[in-house]
């Protein structure tokens, strides 16, 4: 009996702790000032336990993309002439403004315009020479991300594209360690 009790209440703090770490949220992306962002919607589709999907993910169409600053003013925009299938697409940003202009470390937003609704990733910019002991390293707002929709079964995520060598650990335990390898 007493083996039973262990095993529920082993297997019950197993699912608080999965539940837990799944709702748990993403931090926003540090990125180096000057460096090329590149990011990219991915398709997919979702299915259940191996439930059968009831529809077929038709591929999305992107729009556009844009830039905003913290204050969400657009720093930098594009609007497709023609809608561009996300299979085949990826966004591209040099860190400029409409100007031409390079933009200051700080913490911004994309929105990629896509053909089932407007997807949005925060992410911040920083100075690789700032210490974050320094003022310079100044604490991120609050930025709700909608990082994917969800259609019937198809799921559509915004993504950054990383360019780094080593990939973050995501054991519920280890948050710490990560992307030692990056340029």
């Amino acid at each position: 009996m007493r083996r039973k009790g262990w095993v529920a209440a082993g297997a019950l703090l197993l699912a608080v702790v999965l539940t837990s770490f799944a709702a748990w949220p993403a931090t926003s992306p540090r990125i180096k000032l000057g460096e090329e962002i590149r990011f990219t919607v991915e398709d997919s589709s979702t299915r259940l336990w191996g439930s059968c999907c009831c529809c077929c993910c038709e591929d999305g169409l992107i729009l556009g993309w844009r830039i905003v600053a913290d204050s969400e003013q657009v720093i930098y925009s594009v609007i497709h002439d023609a809608p561009v299938s996300s299979s085949s697409w990826v966004g591209t940003w040099m860190q400029i403004d409409s100007l031409g202009a390079a933009v200051p470390e700080g913490q911004y937003k994309l929105y990629v315009d896509t053909s089932v609704g407007t997807l949005s990733r925060c992410f911040r910019l920083y100075d690789p020479c700032c210490s974050c002991h320094n003022p310079c390293c100044a604490s991120c707002t609050v930025c709700a991300d909608v990082r994917s929709i969800t259609e019937c079964c198809c799921k559509y995520e915004l993504e950054f594209v990383s360019t780094c060598r080593t990939a973050w650990c995501w054991f519920p335990f280890f948050w710490g360690c990560g992307c030692s390898g990056c340029p």
